[in-house]
């Protein structure tokens, strides 16, 4: 392990083989993380949950392998002593990005700068948090979404979807990051059918279900349907773009024309 000038690694800490604590870096009572992990510059992992009504005793944070987290990032403890912040394995968490208390996040995900998860976040596998984007306290981002620049996101993020950073709406699916990660064109297909189920056809919400778990019983619409069935804060909408309008140019000629026909 190596750790760098001025950093600091509390009493009771848990860490793996080969990670490394760079120069200013706070690893707190209560961190439990495995190997390869990386802790940049002031990094402070651990610290007390942010809560008005914060217990005597809180819970921990448990960390997996091969993480990097950059400068400044932030990862609070589970607010209650039975329970723990958890992260995965193989996560890219660039500068400034906060994990708040009781946050589960799973693996291979990155999250931009200054990404902020609030306590009791849920983030599911490959998903990509971009740059200042807010996530409100209990949301669920799904796997492999793709959230835009400086969302703000206040409802569950259903798996395989693209956030537009605007408006905070879908905007359609994630197909760059399901061709990434090996789906298959029957996988996208399948999605594609499915989006049109739950955001064209204008189905009330348990029959937007129904047909899901009856026309889609495997692949990754089946994890989608088991996404939309669970959750408390609803979902993200779809982005409707406004009615289309036609703009009629008037050039000098037609002024004079109107002119010259009120002077008559």
């Amino acid at each position: 392990m190596k750790v760098g000038a001025f950093a600091t690694i509390e009493e009771g800490v848990e860490l793996g083989d080969f990670c490394s604590v760079a120069s200013g870096a706070v690893i707190k009572s209560g961190v439990t993380a495995g190997c390869h992990n990386e802790f940049c510059e002031h990094a402070v992992v651990g610290g007390a949950p942010q809560h008005a009504a914060r217990p005597l005793e809180v819970g921990r944070v448990r960390i997996g392998d091969h993480n990097v987290f950059r400068e400044h990032v932030t990862i609070h403890r589970a607010l209650k002593p039975d329970a723990s912040t958890s992260v995965g394995s193989h996560n890219y968490v660039m500068a400034g990005a906060h994990f708040g208390h009781d946050a589960i996040v799973g693996s291979n995900c990155i999250f931009a700068n200054s990404a902020l998860l609030g306590g009791h976040v849920i983030v599911e596998d490959r998903a990509f948090v971009s740059g200042a984007v807010a996530v409100h306290q209990f949301c669920r981002i799904g796997r492999l979404a793709m959230v835009g620049g400086h969302a703000r996101v206040v409802q569950d993020v259903p798996p395989y979807m693209l956030v537009d950073g605007q408006t905070g709406c879908v905007v359609g699916l994630n197909v760059v990051g399901l061709r990434r990660s090996g789906h298959s064109s029957e996988d996208i297909t399948a999605l594609k059918s499915a989006y049109r189920v739950i955001y064209r056809r204008g189905l009330p919400w348990r029959d937007v279900l129904d047909v899901l778990d009856r026309e889609f019983e495997a692949g990754p619409v089946a994890h989608l349907a088991g996404f939309l069935s669970s959750g408390s804060r609803g979902f993200t909408q779809e982005r409707r773009a406004p009615p289309s309008t036609t703009l009629r140019l008037r050039v000098p000629e037609d002024d004079a024309t109107i002119i010259r026909a009120r002077a008559g």
